[in-house]
């Protein structure tokens, strides 16, 4: 062990994720498969032995038990009882190196960008470019498209909603907080797209709302975070962002980058189609809506 892991080991954070984050960077590829592994099926680890998570990492015995060794755990056993242990799952305070202590240390700037391009690239790295492209053309061919936010995910929901809405007609945002899910789900059918956004803390009826909408015929897009487990079995499509920070608060820059991509991909495959309502609704927005915009001075 190196002694920038040696002396964070020490320090014992309590979750596995805190762990995972302190020494990711001095992490090799290797390594790094099997704690996006290990953060995967968190929730899950004690259906699984330490040689069936190295087999999903494709990685040896020998480099998931120097991994485990590296978090600070003495054997796997004893990592799974920790990790089971562990109250704070999904919690801002798992993030913390002691979560019954407060944040301290000097913040940067320059960290965060870097903790931010590290998420983006890893990423990006890690999607199948055929999914995104399945992804992509499941969006154009949509007969609507619903755009489902929960708890952390909502205000991304918005802004994907913003951008779709700019090159098709039907686009549905399901509202977060109501009483009821039951009337937008029982409006999905066949032909449409659901785009869930959801992080860590999912809501426990998510899996239940994406296998009734993939019954009723839609096609289901989750994007969320590594430890995604039941409602990512339950989607035809997941896209995966490293939302990794050592501070108490998930960085989302990763999922804002696919959304971004999705957008454009879409606007770019549909063409003239999408050139037509962009002008549409410029003239549109010039007639009713009350914004500033450039003023252009004729004759300079």
């Amino acid at each position: 062990m190196s002694p920038s892991r040696k002396s964070t080991a020490q320090q014992q954070p309590r979750s596995l994720e805190a762990r995972i984050y302190a020494i990711y960077s001095t992490l090799s590829p290797a390594e790094k498969r099997l704690a996006d592994i290990l953060l995967q099926y968190q929730m899950d680890l004690p259906s699984y032995t330490a040689g069936e998570l190295a087999e999903k990492a494709q990685v040896s015995k020998a480099t998931a038990a120097r991994l485990i060794r590296s978090l600070g755990y003495a054997t796997y056993p004893d990592a799974k009882r920790q990790i089971r242990a562990d109250q704070h799952w999904g919690s801002p305070r798992a993030g913390l190196e002691d979560p019954d202590r407060a944040p301290s240390g000097k913040v940067t700037l320059s960290s965060t960008v870097q903790m931010d391009l590290d998420n983006i690239r890893t990423t990006a790295e890690s999607l199948s470019e055929t999914t995104l492209s399945e992804v992509s053309q499941a969006i154009v061919g949509a007969r609507r498209l619903w755009i489902m936010g929960l708890r952390s995910g909502y205000g991304l929901a918005l802004q994907a909603a913003h951008y779709f809405t700019l090159m098709k007609s039907d686009v549905q945002v399901i509202p977060a907080g109501g009483g009821s899910y039951s009337h937008e789900i029982a409006s999905i059918a066949k032909g449409d797209v659901l785009l869930v956004i959801a992080f860590r803390r999912r809501p426990r009826l998510l899996p239940t709302i994406i296998k009734e909408a993939r019954a009723a015929g839609a096609i289901t897009v989750l994007i969320t975070d590594l430890s995604a487990a039941a409602s990512a079995k339950a989607a035809n499509h997941v896209l995966r962002c490293r939302c990794q920070s050592p501070s108490p608060f998930n960085s989302f820059v990763a999922a804002v980058t696919i959304i971004n991509y999705l957008a454009w991909s879409v606007s770019t495959t549909m063409g003239e189609a999408s050139l037509a309502r962009f002008e549409k609704i410029d003239r549109l927005v010039k007639l009713l809506d009350d914004v500033s915009t450039p003023q252009t001075s004729i004759g300079r």
